[in-house]
This record gives C-alpha cells, structure tokens and sequence, in this order.
C-alpha cells in the first residue's frame, strides 16, 4: 500500500476527483490530507529554491535564510511573494477535509491543523475534530504560524496521551526546538515536514536520540539528494513518503505530479521491504502503535 502521508486539500488548485485519478494513475492507495494554510503561491523559481535549500543545509549560512524569511513576512502574518501579499490562514479550517475524508473514507484521512497562537481554545477544537472518524493526527506549523514551539506544551502533551501523531513544519530557532520537544515528550511520534526543514542534517543528527522523530519527504523544500541523505542518516523506518500536493511538480497540464517523488523512493538503493516502509508502512505502523 502506498500512502501519502502530507497533502493538502486545496480545490482551487486540484479537486478531489481530479486528484482521486491523479492517485489512481500513480499507484497511490490512501492520501493523508491538510487543510489549505494559504492563499494559492506563486510560482517560485527553480534556481531560487535551490539556493534557499543550499543556505539552510549550511549552519554558517542558514542565519542568512532566516532573515530571508522574516523580510518575506508582514506584520500580518502574511507572506509577499513575487510581488504579492500572499494571506496565511491563521486558523486553518478542518471542516472541508472532514467532509473529504467523509465522503471517500477508503482513500482519505485527515490531519487536524491547530495553531496555538491564535486559537485560546485550542484543546477544545482538538477535542472537537479528533471525533471526527478518519482524522489520523496533528498538523502544526510553527513556521508560517510565527510561534515558539514552546507554546505547543499542552498540545504535546495531550497527542502524547491519546496516541496521535504530530505532523509539524519546524521553523528557524525557537520556532523548532525539535530537541525539547523530543525530549519533554519522549512517547510521542513526531514528524518532521520536509526532511526536517529547516535544520535538515542538524535535525536527523538530533533524532538519533530520538527514536520517536520520523521526517517526511515531502515538497520542493527538498530534492532527490536531501531525501537520500535523509534516508542514510536516519534509516528508511524513520523516513515517510509525503507529497506536498498540488504545490510543485507540476505535470504539463499544470496539476501535480505524483509520481515525482515516487521516483525518487523508486531510485534509492535499498531492499524492497524498507522501500515499501517509506511509502506507506511506516505511517501504517506509527498510526497503530
């Protein structure tokens, strides 16, 4: 079975039909979806992506990415990209992906995105969505939401005591304190978007420790030389097949590819059973540990 395990639902950009023949055509058994956190982003050059993965893979120079980041966000919350203001939802709505994972219980299951920042009843509204059948798990994203990842304490400690999973996009610093959290909630799976961004080789050599600390290989964040190195450091049971769709690998006809990273897992040298535990029996097994 293969399993996409970071997806978002985004129908402005790719339907669920469009993206149920999508999944059909490339072998893709169930998606894991996320509620849209954003306005639809503008193309972002290849070369500059390239550059943005090179400064953060660096310690000398991931300072520089930072500040990037933080000249790239207003006062708001909200991103300029190419020209544009680009709104960040600070409460990302669950309900269309509820109803998704409703109405195709067999292919979809659903990540609950809170945001501590904003939301004062947070544990409420988990409590309110974790009822819902089919919803897998946390998505949190300290990176676009601007918060501490200190503030996640009582989030954490509650996933921890239910069993669920959390899905995060780590931020620069404080902001992805992977480390406290690891520790603090030593029985808690955590999943790291994007092969760890923005810490990437830091973030698998701290993981090490942490046998709970899985990463996604997901997303233009990374390339098929991150996802490998990620795989090496941390071995295929740590390392889970994600997408990051509709966003990048765009197909001709402009909608996603889902077979790019497919390849890349396709290409790694390694045995059968650990290239079929990245793409859907690691998620599998976490999710009925």
């Amino acid at each position: 079975m293969i399993v996409d395990a970071h997806a978002h639902l985004d129908p402005r950009l790719l339907d669920l039909e469009p993206m149920l023949a999508k999944m059909d055509a490339a072998g893709v058994d169930r998606v894991a979806l996320i509620p849209t956190i954003n306005e639809p982003l503008p193309e972002t050059p290849k070369t500059l992506l390239a550059l943005t993965r090179h400064a953060m893979c660096h310690r000398p120079t991931r300072p520089l990415a930072h500040l990037v980041h933080r000249a790239l966000m207003t006062r708001g919350g909200d991103l300029r990209l190419g020209g544009q203001i680009v709104r960040i939802h600070q409460q990302p709505d669950n309900e269309p992906v509820a109803r998704a994972v409703a109405a195709h219980p067999d292919r979809f299951w659903g990540w609950i995105f809170l945001n501590p920042a904003t939301d004062p009843q947070v544990l409420d509204t988990l409590e309110r969505w974790r009822a819902v059948p089919g919803m897998i798990g946390i998505k949190l994203h300290p990176h676009w939401h601007d918060y501490r990842t200190e503030i996640l304490a009582p989030v954490l400690a509650r996933a921890q005591e239910l069993g669920l999973p959390v899905l995060i996009h780590l931020g620069f610093g404080k902001r992805g304190d992977i480390r406290a959290m690891a520790t603090d909630f030593p029985r808690l799976h955590i999943i790291c978007a994007h092969a760890g961004f923005p810490l990437y080789g830091d973030l698998w050599r701290i993981a090490t420790g942490h046998p709970r600390v899985h990463v996604d290989l997901s997303s233009p964040y990374i390339d098929e030389a991150l996802a490998r190195a990620a795989v090496r450091a941390l071995g295929a049971r740590r390392c889970i097949y994600g997408t990051d769709s509709p966003y990048g690998f765009e197909e001709p006809d402009h909608t996603y590819d889902y077979r790019h990273i497919l390849g890349w897992i396709a290409r790694m040298p390694l045995r059968e059973d650990e290239r079929d535990a990245i793409v859907g029996g690691n998620l599998r097994a976490l999710l009925e540990s």
